[in-house]
């Protein structure tokens, strides 16, 4: 039911209102109405875009910039995917399976973390078809999560 049809019923049942087609009251409640549909609306699509699973624009794009970028190039599905993976690792264990974890939420596909506990390295293998700006990218938030006495290297076989 629309706001006016909801205004209309409830002050017809109370009585004391006339509002018939044309009315002042008809004609106050219809503009009423038009802004309250449009309030309406913009709150329904505001509790849409705030859960990433139901969120389809301004909520993904605004979480994917807080967390770096925006990832166009990937479905809807793929980021929905990537930002529910990036937020269960916030404050995560620290174990290669949980990297390659969060490496996954970065857009990877095919990786392999492995670590040399004893020499303090870690050696990340990326199998997938990546850009020199992504890359980039991916290095720069590994560089960020991981410690700085560990010596992180890139191998890459597309």
């Amino acid at each position: 039911m629309d706001s006016f049809s909801s205004m209309k019923n409830k002050l017809s049942a109370i009585g004391i209102y006339n509002i018939e087609n044309g009315s002042n009251i008809y004609n106050e409640l219809k503009a009423y109405s038009v802004e309250l549909d449009r309030i309406f609306s913009e709150l329904d699509t505001m509790l849409r875009e705030y859960f990433i699973e139901t969120a389809q624009s301004y909520g993904i794009t605004l979480r994917e910039k807080f967390l770096g970028r925006e990832k166009t190039e990937y479905s809807l599905e793929k980021r929905r995917e990537m930002l529910k993976i990036q937020q269960q690792m916030m404050g995560g264990e620290c174990t290669p399976k949980s990297f390659e974890k969060f490496l996954k939420g970065c857009g990877l596909t095919n990786v392999q973390v492995s670590e040399s506990f004893a020499r303090q390295r870690i050696a990340v293998n990326i199998s997938d078809e990546l850009s020199l700006a992504a890359k980039k990218e991916i290095e720069e938030k590994v560089n960020a999560e991981v410690p700085a006495q560990i010596l992180v290297t890139f191998n890459y076989s597309e």
